[in-house]
């Protein structure tokens, strides 16, 4: 069935609450349209105001609870099309379970809400009332937080604030507001010339040679937009921004650039592309600090982890073979062949003729507690993706419990199931090593038919070169016990051929992370409070014994600690009428009463 009459009205709602008087209504009002919406649905993404909703609900009680086609609630259409929050409450307050409900995509109507600019208020209300969204993921493996970001022109400041849990930053002022509107509106207008630029045929002035470079131009240019369509970050990671290539290769095409000295040639436009992205600058931390522009994720990612260079390192080789295999598949043309002007002869020969996608060996990791082993692979799932290795940003955590049945056709079962769950992601398996140890209460050994099938698995995704939904797995767990695992597991040793050792944390390091830990949950430190204080205050105060068996817990628990000596300070603050005391500022006598009040 079609859009009925309702429906319709349901788009503009003045018609639609003089018929909700007449006796039709109610049947109406439970009818589906040929893609499953009820009219609600249909309200819902027309903005529909509180009292429109009442009104259809009051007609079809049940319709707060109806999912359509693709399995929307009404309230997955309210969050998606930003639908007035008083809207949304009345949804659910008729279905409160409508805010745990997922989508055939695995979308929570606070996915929807995040990535599809909803307003403060409505995101407050969806995390107010189912907080563990904050940290589900859908099928794509995104968190409402990755959506929200996922569009670097639009992202609300407020609503990344608040689906990171830190304090909510300023309102922005009326000037800020338009400031930034006219930003995006900016971005806009360049990326249409842009576009309208590039489908003109102008020629430079100046016979073949101009043709030439003119022709090398508009085959560059149609590179740039494939790739930039399939990897926006693969171009920006190696010093060029797609969008300014794009700009320049069509001023180019205008004859914009004519006027000083004839037509540029492609090779001549990537290099002054680099080397405009190319001049660095250094903050205080003497962090190199790119300019503006879309953001590097994947070195963002990086530089999140603390220490650990030799996974840095190997991360950043993948990248550029990634990078190599997109530009040059981007360049090849239909017939593959190419003139002597064609971009892909930028390419050194010798990488121009490698073939295939990098793909992620099978790792082990090995470390002790809070070294970083889970925090780490979460972060691989985020950058594989961004470089196109995996299919998704999914992560998927197991331990034997999840692996292993009462017998053995069980754990096999079990086993398929949880690789086909992490299939296009990462399957980081914790504590590997239990998989080697038999059950007190069976005689089975059921950990080594969990191993088989994992063997087994894997072989057969390496006889198909076209699986690239196979999951990155890692084995984790700590030195000792791993060490001792994989010298009996000979078959399993030869599909894991890369293994990372997790040192403990030095002092240094651990400052660090509780200084990156405190700034992310929107603390201030103390001007007297750096890294190297809280260095030497742990070196003094701790063992390394200890420090070795807690790792990066030592971090977060002194924040909690920190937390703990800021409200303490705050009530007296309060009884004393301290109109000048910070609540997100931690000082340096907070840091010293944890660690040596805490930390024995």
């Amino acid at each position: 069935m079609s859009d009925t009459k309702l429906h319709d009205f349901c788009k503009g709602f003045g018609a639609l609450l003089s018929r909700s008087k007449q006796p039709s209504f109610p049947e109406e009002a439970a009818r589906l349209n040929d893609r499953g919406n009820l009219p609600l649905h249909a309200a819902c993404s027309f903005q529909a105001t509180a009292d429109v909703v009442e009104v259809l609900l009051r007609a079809y009680p049940g319709g707060a609870s109806q999912p359509n086609g693709v399995g929307n609630l009404p309230i997955h259409q309210a969050a998606m099309w930003q639908a007035p929050v008083e809207t949304v409450e009345v949804l659910l307050v008729r279905h409160p379970e409508g805010a745990t409900v997922r989508n055939q995509y695995g979308s929570l109507p606070l996915h929807m809400a995040a990535s599809n600019r909803a307003s403060t208020e409505v995101v407050k209300v969806l995390i107010d009332a189912y907080p563990d969204a904050l940290h589900l993921q859908n099928d794509d493996g995104m968190t409402p937080l990755d959506l929200a970001m996922a569009d670097e022109a639009m992202v609300n400041d407020q609503v990344v604030a608040m689906l990171e849990g830190r304090p909510l930053p300023p309102e922005m002022t009326r000037r800020q507001k338009t400031d930034k509107f006219n930003e995006q509106a900016d971005m806009l207008e360049r990326k249409m010339a842009s576009l309208r630029n590039s489908g003109a045929n102008a020629l430079s002035p100046g016979g073949g040679g101009s043709r030439s470079n003119s022709h090398s131009v508009k085959l560059a240019l149609a590179a740039v937009r494939k790739l930039a369509d399939r990897f926006p970050h693969a171009l920006y990671s190696a010093g060029m921004d797609p969008n300014e290539l794009e700009i320049a290769f069509s001023d180019q095409l205008d004859n914009k650039d004519s006027k000083n000295g004839g037509a540029l040639d492609a090779e001549t436009i990537l290099l002054e592309a680099v080397r405009k992205r190319s001049r660095p600058h250094r903050d205080a931390r003497g962090m190199t600090v790119g300019h503006s522009g879309p953001r590097d994720r994947v070195e963002e990612l990086l530089s999140s982890i603390i220490g650990l260079d030799h996974i840095k390192s190997q991360l950043r080789g993948l990248r550029r073979t990634a990078e190599i295999c997109d530009l040059k598949e981007s360049l090849i043309p239909p017939g593959g062949a190419r003139g002597r002007s064609h971009p892909l002869n930028m390419i050194p020969p010798a990488l121009a003729e490698d073939t295939g996608r990098p793909r992620a060996d099978h790792m082990v990791f090995m470390g002790n507690p809070g070294s970083g082993k889970t925090a780490v692979a979460r972060l691989l799932a985020k950058a594989y993706h961004e470089l196109g290795i995996l299919r998704k940003p999914k992560f998927l955590e197991v331990e034997r419990m999840d692996l292993v049945g009462r017998d053995k056709t069980t754990t096999v079962m079990k086993t398929k199931e949880v690789i086909d769950e992490a299939r296009g992601g990462i399957l980081f398996i914790d504590e590997a090593y239990n998989l080697g140890i038999a059950s007190r209460r069976n005689k089975s050994d059921t950990g080594v038919d969990s191993i088989n099938e994992i063997i087994r698995s894997i072989e057969e995704s390496s006889k198909k070169r076209g699986d690239d939904n196979f999951p990155l797995i890692i084995l984790a767990g700590f030195p000792v016990e791993m060490n001792t695992f994989m010298v009996f597991q000979g078959e399993l040793r030869k599909k894991f051929p890369i293994t990372f050792e997790f040192p403990d944390y030095s002092c240094v390091e651990l400052a660090q992370i509780f200084m990156d830990l405190a700034n992310a949950k929107g603390f201030d430190l103390a001007d007297d409070l750096k890294a190297s204080t809280i260095a030497r205050l742990l070196e003094e105060e701790t063992s390394v014994q200890w420090r070795g068996e807690r790792n990066g817990r030592i971090s977060e628990m002194l924040l909690t600690g920190c937390r703990t000596e800021v409200r303490k300070r705050m009530r007296i603050a309060q009884m004393e009428d301290d109109e000048n005391f910070d609540p997100q500022l931690i000082i340096r006598s907070d840091v010293e009463t944890v660690i040596r009040a805490d930390f024995q």
